[in-house]
C-alpha cells in the first residue's frame, strides 16, 4: 500500500488527505489535536491496512518539536517509507520539520509543498517537488485549496518536472 504523509492535513488539506484515503492510500496526518477523520489507538495502522477505506492515522506531533514529530511518524509506519509528502508548514517550521521526516521518504517520492505568501522558497528537500502557492479566495477557498494541491499531486505522481503553480481568484 503506498503511504502519504500529509503534514498541515488536519485543516485545510482535509479534503486532500481524504481523497487520497478514497484512492487507496493510507496517510498519516501528524498534528498537535487530532483530527474528527481520522483513527486513533490500539491497532490502528492493522485497521487501516485492512480496508481500501480506512481513515487516515493521526498521530500525536507539533511541529516546535521537529524530531519527535518523525520519531511519532516513523513508529507508526513501521518500517514502511513514505511515498508522498504534501507539506503546509508554517515558514519558521518549514525547513526544521521537512529535514526531519527526510530519512522517512522514499528515494523518488514526489513532494508538494504548500505556500500563502510569495516569494515561494527553493525547495528544502531534494526531492521532486511540486509547489503550489494559494492566493486569496472570496469564496469556495477550502475547494479551491484542495483542488490545487491535489493537482499538485498528481503531477509528482506523474513524474512531471517541479514547478510552482499559482492557485488565485481567477
Amino acid at each position: 500500500m503506498r503511504t502519504a504523509l500529509v503534514l498541515g492535513g488536519t485543516g485545510m488539506l482535509a479534503g486532500c488527505a481524504g481523497q487520497l484515503v478514497a484512492r487507496g492510500w493510507r496517510v498519516v496526518l501528524p498534528s498537535r489535536t487530532q483530527p474528527l477523520m481520522a483513527d486513533d489507538g490500539p491497532g490502528r495502522a492493522a485497521r487501516a491496512s485492512l480496508s481500501r477505506g480506512h481513515r487516515p492515522t493521526w498521530v500525536r506531533a507539533d511541529w516546535a518539536d521537529p524530531s519527535k514529530l518523525a520519531a511519532e511518524v516513523e513508529y507508526e509506519l513501521g518500517g514502511h517509507l513514505v511515498n508522498l509528502l504534501v507539506a503546509w508548514v508554517h515558514s519558521s517550521y518549514r525547513v526544521g520539520v521537512l529535514n526531519a521526516v527526510r530519512h522517512l521518504l522514499a528515494e523518488d517520492a514526489p513532494v508538494v509543498e504548500v505556500y500563502t505568501c510569495a516569494p515561494v522558497p527553493d525547495p528544502a528537500l531534494p526531492n521532486p517537488t511540486q509547489q503550489v502557492l494559494l492566493g486569496q479566495f472570496a469564496h469556495d477557498a477550502v475547494l479551491r485549496t484542495n483542488r490545487a494541491v491535489l493537482e499538485a499531486v498528481e503531477r509528482g505522481l506523474e513524474g512531471r518536472a517541479p514547478s510552482l503553480h499559482h492557485e488565485d481568484a481567477r
